[in-house]
């Protein structure tokens, strides 16, 4: 018994240290939200999230870029910050109090279309995303699920051989409607209500109508261009020039697959 009283302490403070471990080895990114303690100066003490450029402000050294860092290369790039030209010895302590949400974008004929939260532990298929998404509507094409890896690469599925298919946070799935070539136009990606929008009868449709109809940029949306692919080809819109006046709209046609990515900064 008396062993056992000696090794419980020690196997809490193992555990302690291999968790800060594996927190100061994990990479910072957009909407983590931070605390900065630097011992013995409690004025510079503060709470803060990462933004969507990638950027935070701390007390007296402003605004640096800490998103693709490690929380211990953080800590070492605000600590030289103080030291160079405020604090003799800093000691700085960095924490990450939250961290920012994962998700998936379901969008087409899928009966609840948006963001699918990422589960922290395990993994999320493909049918389970649309299922989380409100399943396939009675017009979707169920062998015309467009998968586009946040990494780069599209490809094509059918929903009854797709459960193999394991999905990485930022991805986007759009389901297709059996009709779509003839009547609609899809919008995905990075917009707050991804999926179908019917073509009218009569009259054009222009990108910026389009993207409206679908609720806008989402706020993490990259807006400068936008990519719109018709029959097998893609196509580059300056819609950052367009919406400010400075280019012609783009006008749609039927069947055409209006993507927004997610900014990088």
């Amino acid at each position: 018994m008396k062993m056992l009283s000696l090794w419980l302490p020690v196997c809490c403070l193992l555990l302690t240290l291999m968790g800060n471990a594996q927190a100061a080895e994990y990479t910072l990114q957009k909407d983590d939200s931070l605390k900065m303690v630097v011992y013995q100066e409690d004025d510079l003490s503060t709470e803060t999230q990462i933004g969507k450029s990638g950027f935070v402000s701390f007390p007296l050294i402003g605004t640096i870029k800490v998103v693709g860092l490690t929380v211990k290369e953080a800590e070492d790039k605000i600590k030289a910050l103080y030291e160079k030209d405020y604090l003799v010895s800093a000691k700085v302590n960095l924490t990450v109090m939250s961290y920012a949400k994962k998700w998936v974008v379901v969008g087409g004929d899928v009966g609840k279309p948006g963001n699918i939260e990422y589960p922290e532990e395990g993994a999320l298929s493909l049918p389970g995303a649309i299922a989380q998404a409100g399943g396939l509507l009675e017009t979707a094409n169920p062998h015309g699920i467009v998968l586009r890896r946040k990494s780069g690469g599209t490809s094509t599925h059918s929903l009854s051989s797709s459960a193999g298919i394991t999905l990485r946070h930022g991805d986007t799935i759009t389901v297709s409607r059996l009709s779509q070539s003839r009547s609609t136009i899809t919008v995905s990606g990075q917009v707050e209500k991804p999926g179908i929008i019917e073509f009218p009868k009569q009259g054009g449709l222009d990108i910026v109508t389009a993207i409206a109809q679908a609720g806008g940029p989402s706020r993490i949306a990259y807006t400068k261009t936008v990519t719109v692919r018709r029959n097998g080809q893609s196509y580059l819109i300056p819609y950052g020039e367009i919406i400010k006046g400075k280019a012609r709209t783009y006008s749609l046609r039927a069947g055409d697959v209006v993507f927004i990515r997610e900014s990088k900064w």
